[in-house]
């Protein structure tokens, strides 16, 4: 079961706009935060390194290559790469533990809607809202980035988020070739209704973290499923080209797009190709996206 922090002894206070939502002294922002950074810890699953092939991987037939998601493209054509050990978080990132690095950060706790903030209470309550506390955040990239740096002070430990490399690695089981998709099985699964969940929004299938499908075999939850996440990597539609062979890739050393990686179960949202997203859209937006942290490691943290 996912470990969760409780607030319920805490005094509220209730509104008519945010309902009943509990008040945090200096104190209670102290141990929170000292149990969530806890919690970051032992939630952390140790990857053994290895080599395998990232991107559309495919399989070779009379000598010709045939991807599996087709149509292959040479943004994501398959070539073998090598990864050091690393350890990474078993759930993404809630709004939870998002609300509390804001408050301790003294960052604005908002709803964002239509390019407009607007002040929301945090440690949100109610199963039915986007920003239930058990469900993932969707923030920006350097939100996200700056979270896991966070950590990174908390604990004295390299938390970052994953690279690309590191997040598909994690995601297929350690780069199996018989992992077609990041589900506990490594295939598209039945039997796993967003709709039968408690909390679980039907239209866009996003769960509390830890419900829609089983861990798979490493412990990793969600890497199929619920939202997109962040990884490091800046995007390029040529870097997968000259890639093979190399050892921790970071991605491009710069560009105008980050990438997300992992999708939902659609018939075309195959959760291996890599999905570069755009920072701030035409409209002024900000693109949000889930994510969760590594630590750069090659032994176990505990």
């Amino acid at each position: 079961m996912l470990k969760v922090i409780k607030y319920i002894l805490l005094p509220v206070t209730c509104s008519a706009v945010f309902g009943c939502q509990p008040n945090h002294s200096a104190s209670d922002i102290d141990r929170m935060v000292s149990e969530l950074t806890e919690k970051a810890v032992l939630d952390q699953v140790f990857i053994e390194g290895g080599t395998f092939v990232m991107g559309d991987f495919g399989a070779v037939q009379n000598g010709q290559w045939l991807p599996y998601f087709p149509p292959a493209a040479a943004e994501d054509i398959a070539h073998e790469v090598t990864v050091s050990s690393f350890s990474l978080s078993k759930y993404e990132t809630t709004w939870g533990d998002f609300d509390l690095f804001s408050i301790e950060t003294g960052r604005p706790v908002v709803l964002r809607s239509r390019g407009e903030e607007i002040k929301r209470a945090p440690f949100e309550q109610n199963v039915g809202q986007s920003y239930y506390e058990k469900k993932p955040a969707r923030v920006s990239w350097q939100e996200a980035k700056d979270y896991c740096l966070w950590l990174a002070e908390k604990t004295n430990l390299a938390f970052d988020l994953p690279t690309s490399a590191q997040w598909e690695f994690a995601a297929r089981n350690r780069g199996s070739k018989e992992w077609l998709y990041p589900t506990h099985d490594g295939q598209l699964s039945a039997g796993y209704e967003a709709s039968n969940m408690d909390g679980c929004v039907t239209w866009t299938r996003v769960c509390p973290v830890g419900q829609q499908f089983p861990a798979n075999p490493l412990g990793l939850y969600d890497m199929a499923g619920n939202i997109e996440e962040w990884v490091n990597d800046w995007y390029s539609d040529t870097y997968y080209q000259g890639s093979h062979g190399a050892k921790d890739p970071l991605g491009p050393p710069e560009g105008q797009l980050k990438e997300t990686r992992g999708h939902g179960l659609g018939s075309l949202d195959f959760s291996f190709t890599r999905a570069p997203t755009v920072l701030v859209s035409q409209e002024g937006f900000l693109t949000a996206a889930g994510f969760r942290c590594v630590v750069h490691r090659s032994k176990p943290i505990r």
